[in-house]
């Protein structure tokens, strides 16, 4: 039996570039030079290290606007064998509760799988919310922040790294792993495969192909807004040469502005 695995992926902003829309509170991906996350790369690589030790179809999924395109073919680049963009205007400024019913309706579309691979969260909003929604949604279990994933006689084996140690669990398939940022080493893209990838294409799927209605997704399905933003000022910080000589003088001062308090033992 060849596993199915499916990768979900997504493409961010560079962390140094973000610009933020002042009448949406969204972010403006077009004035952003946008890659893709960094965490989902390991789940990428995890996924294709299973297909190469016990054979698997991967493909990855991704929801996001058109120029998500270049993450489609860097994954069939490393290794994927399918890419599907799930693409639509409806599915704009969602938070992640939408963003689960999107990804997890397109892989009820899909049909069969045995594993799902995410990564632990993404750069542009750090929630982790994503990958067990999506499990949540398809009502399937879930091991997250693993640092190790394998598979044997229709059980993925995990290790989860946590605050006191490693755990290790064997899980029945169907299931969803997140997958930890640097748990790996993930396979760089060769010229070869990118010519073959760009050749190959990508699948573009909208709210009608996922088979969701308008108001499920995107901003009107999101059950948090974005009101206000506004920067924090910066705290001005003052400093001074202070001659050895007084040393004593400033214990002087920071006492009496109440910033050093002195114990005299009796």
């Amino acid at each position: 039996m060849v596993l199915e695995i499916i990768v979900m992926v997504k493409q961010v902003p560079d962390s140094q570039e973000v610009v933020i829309d002042p009448v949406t509170m969204n972010l403006n991906r077009s004035l952003t030079r946008n890659v893709t996350n960094r965490a989902d790369e390991n789940a990428l690589e995890a996924a294709l290290r299973l297909k190469d030790s016990v054979g698997a179809n991967v493909t990855v999924v991704s929801m996001g606007p058109p120029q998500a395109e270049t993450t489609m073919i860097e994954c069939l680049a490393r290794g994927a064998d399918r890419a599907i963009l799930a693409s639509d205007r409806f599915f704009g400024g969602a938070d992640t509760y939408p963003t689960g019913l999107t990804l997890a309706a397109t892989i009820s579309k899909i049909g069969k799988f045995d594993i799902i691979i995410a990564g632990e969260e993404t750069s542009d909003s750090s929630t982790g919310h994503v990958g067990p929604g999506v499990a949540e949604f398809l009502d399937i279990d879930q091991v997250t922040y693993t640092s190790k994933v394998e598979y044997k006689d229709g059980y993925v084996i995990a290790e989860r790294e946590l605050e006191d140690g490693t755990e290790v669990v064997k899980v029945p398939t169907p299931v969803l792993v997140t997958v930890l940022l640097n748990s790996n080493v993930p396979r760089r893209q060769t010229l070869r495969r990118k010519i073959d990838a760009i050749r190959k294409g990508f699948e573009v799927w909208d709210h009608d192909r996922i088979g969701l209605q308008p108001e499920w997704v995107g901003v009107r399905g999101s059950p948090t807004i974005v009101r206000r933003m506004r920067p924090i000022k910066e705290r001005e910080r003052a400093a001074k040469k202070i001659e050895l000589s007084a040393v004593g003088d400033l214990v002087k001062e920071l006492y009496e502005k109440n910033v050093l308090k002195l114990e005299v033992d009796s």
